[in-house]
């Protein structure tokens, strides 16, 4: 049952579906009040729940997030902000040289951009409350699969620019949180398989031979493992503990790919590195052949 006691705001971008939906479900069943970002009103519908506001929220959309922090500064029961979960993104994977600039571009302004313009908005109230913020960053922010360039470009940026708000306001009481998932079971992830084989498709010759094998053996290595992938429910309720616990760590690992594939991005010699990455994915595609 929910506590009222706890009943204090959590923003939560990019709640519709997978990760976000889990966290803020889980968030309300803990007696949390949560503005769940969405975009559509059929999202809205999907998500609203006790304990759950879905709010409008394009994170790229400056009235939507100016809208959101109306919400918060004149909250009918002036709850404060106790976090702001970062959780909203995008992934179209294809190699450096195909991926036209102009979907760099986005995933960037959505990836990145978009949460700290949400950051910049919300961190007078999170600095009142002294709250918190987590970004939720990817494996992939630490160690970047061939393909991925785009998409862990965002998340290695968003790590870098994490360091340095967590340096710049621990003084001001607002704890800074990065969580790093590794494969989890959602919507965007069963996706980004087609999206990657989709662009393939429209490779030029030239390309199609010099990286067609590449992205369809990337592509069936990662599907294979979402196969086994963390629940999206577990990733949630994870992400809810890191955003409520006393005294977070700096970082947190999702699952156990996340688990591994991280300190070794950390300390191995980049080439060995490379050995590593490409030795596991022979092995998923060879699980997925059988």
């Amino acid at each position: 049952m929910p506590q009222p006691h706890k009943q204090e705001l959590i923003v939560v971008s990019g709640a519709a579906t997978g990760i976000g939906a889990a966290t803020a479900l889980e968030l309300a069943s803990m007696g949390y009040h949560v503005l769940a970002g969405v975009r559509t009103d059929r999202e809205a519908e999907a998500i609203r729940a006790a304990g759950v506001e879905p709010v409008t929220l394009d994170i790229t959309v400056p009235d939507h997030i100016d809208a959101l922090a109306e919400r918060i500064a004149h909250d009918p029961e002036r709850r404060a902000l106790r976090a702001l979960i970062n959780n909203a993104g995008i992934e179209i994977n294809a190699p450096v040289e195909v991926l036209p600039l102009e979907l760099w571009r986005e995933q960037f302004e959505v990836n990145l951009f978009g949460h700290i313009a949400v950051i910049q908005q919300l961190l007078p109230f999170l600095r009142q409350s002294r709250g918190r913020i987590v970004n939720i960053s990817s494996v992939g922010g630490v160690a970047a699969l061939p393909i991925f360039g785009a998409y862990a470009g965002t998340k290695f940026a968003l790590e870098a620019a994490s360091d340095s708000l967590r340096r710049e306001v621990t003084a001001q009481g607002v704890q800074v949180v990065v969580v790093q998932p590794g494969g989890v079971k959602t919507e965007m992830a069963a996706r980004s398989g087609d999206i990657s084989l989709e662009l393939a498709g429209k490779m030029s010759t030239e390309h199609q031979r010099l990286y067609g094998d590449l992205v369809a053996s990337t592509v069936a290595s990662n599907t294979a493992f979402l196969k086994r992938a963390l629940p999206a429910a577990k990733a949630g309720a994870k992400i809810a503990h890191v955003a409520t616990t006393a005294r977070p760590r700096t970082r947190y690992t999702l699952g156990m790919d996340a688990a591994f594939t991280i300190p070794l991005a950390r300390f191995l010699p980049g080439r060995l590195m490379d050995r590593v990455l490409a030795m596991s994915h022979r092995s998923q595609r060879n699980r997925s052949a059988h």
